[in-house]
């Protein structure tokens, strides 16, 4: 089985674009010869954030994406600039999986990240709805609450801005109903993703970088002389490669497209909520992520929409089946809504890339060829920052070992690769029975 590259250069049903404060540019598609000291391919948060450092530490620097800036699963994901790695993974767990020293490096780069992504926003004042208002991991089962005390407790030893809530916090918080504890980091927050994608794009552009929309990349060829990047009838020799492509790499690269499972997720906006609904539902701009399989999270976009979602169930009409589960979840969480209150305005789908270990890593794909993969729902923060490091890399700056995550070395596939894929298409509503019986 194959997964070819599902771009939607309209981002057809997002939210994002319809509310879109930055002016989006437009870039040619490669054509003829050019050439770079390093590629990046994939325009989205990594390979913006790499092809910027590379830039600001003097790369020539050219970047190629086969839709346009955004298109992927940066300009189409929720939104949330969460301080911590995906579910209730905690920094002691991530220092088993790669080691003490990168294991620790990583931890203070997710703590610290969503701060770095809200002043880069500042810094190159991009209208994408920044808000700073933190972010919540409520735990909604007795199962997740000793998960969640745990990641807090961890936090909280080093040294970490980190707050637990009791289920009275919770409530005045979120508004939300049922949570029995939590914790807090006032780091964290929202933004418009797409509008960030599009901001970040012009930021390159004011950097130096040369970008390439429309321009499926169909070749990587590395050879004595240097490295050639097809691009249709378009070529760019470089000295160097990222690949930063993820869940739409496509067909052209297979050890990069085998090494994460594409999850296939969606989200929902409503309408704008009235305004006595505004002054219950997470009043004070926080946003939330709980540790249900089958989605429990909440933000408020700039308008009062309150957006969620989960997996996509390939099976039948997924829409109608996606938006019934967003309409029954936010009546769950907060019971104040009525019917017409979450009858959903916008409804979009998008793949997310997660590996096995939920952690990203770096792939190398030829001498000086290499790919960064696998955010696995952190991308706002974790996809930008690693990026960032992963540019001053590819500029000189860093050396590889310096970059805080595994380095594969050889093709790695996910074992049962295509079997995985199918799955995550059709487990949902094994993950909504996980969760009605207070297994997550």
């Amino acid at each position: 089985m194959t997964l070819a590259s599902p771009i939607d250069s309209k981002l057809k049903g997002v939210v994002w674009k319809r509310t879109l404060r930055e002016t989006a540019l437009t870039f040619p598609a490669l054509a003829g010869e050019e050439s770079a000291d390093l590629v990046v391919v994939g325009a989205g948060f990594c390979g913006l954030n790499a092809a910027l450092a590379a830039a600001r530490a003097g790369q020539n620097v050219v970047l190629i994406e086969a839709g346009v800036v955004g298109s992927g699963a940066s300009g189409r994901n929720g939104g949330y600039n969460v301080p911590h790695f995906p579910g209730a993974m905690t920094p002691s767990a991530v220092e088993a999986m790669i080691g003490p020293r990168k294991g620790r490096a990583l931890s203070e780069l997710v703590l610290g990240g969503a701060e770095q992504v809200f002043r880069q926003i500042d810094s190159y004042q991009i209208a994408c709805s920044p808000v700073q208002h933190g972010w919540v991991q409520p735990a909604h089962s007795e199962a997740s609450l000793a998960r969640v005390r745990k990641a807090h407790d961890e936090w909280k030893a080093w040294g970490a801005d980190v707050t637990w809530l009791t289920p009275g916090d919770l409530s005045a918080r979120l508004g939300a109903a049922g949570y029995i504890g939590g914790w807090f980091n006032p780091s964290g927050g929202t933004v418009n993703p797409y509008g960030l994608t599009i901001g970040l794009g012009r930021a390159a552009t004011q950097e130096g970088v040369r970008i390439f929309e429309h321009s499926p990349v169909d070749g990587i060829e590395e050879g004595p002389g240097g490295i050639t990047v097809k691009a249709g009838a378009g070529r760019v020799r470089a000295r160097r490669v990222i690949v930063a492509t993820n869940a739409y790499t496509g067909d052209f690269l297979p050890e990069v497209q085998r090494a994460t499972v594409p999850v296939y997720l969606y989200h929902a906006a409503t309408p704008p909520l009235r305004a006595e609904l505004r002054a219950s539902i997470l009043p004070g701009g926080e946003c939330f992520t709980d540790l249900r399989k089958s989605g429990g999270f909440g933000r408020l976009d700039d308008d009062g929409r309150l957006i969620s979602g989960g997996a996509v169930f390939a099976f039948g009409d997924r829409q109608a089946y996606g938006i019934a589960h967003a309409r029954n979840r936010m009546r769950q969480l907060f019971p104040q809504l009525t019917e017409a209150d979450t009858a959903f305005e916008d409804y979009w789908e998008g793949y997310c890339a997660v590996t096995e270990s939920y952690l990203p890593h770096v792939q190398r794909l030829g001498k000086e060829v290499f790919a960064v993969v696998g955010f696995s729902t952190r991308g706002v923060n974790l996809a930008q920052n690693l990026g960032r490091l992963v540019g001053e890399f590819a500029a000189g700056r860093r050396g590889l070992d310096e970059v805080p995550v595994a380095v594969v070395e050889q093709r790695r596939d996910i074992p049962m690769w295509a079997l995985k894929v199918r799955a995550a298409r059709l487990v949902f509503p094994f993950y909504q029975a996980k969760d009605r019986l207070g297994l997550s």
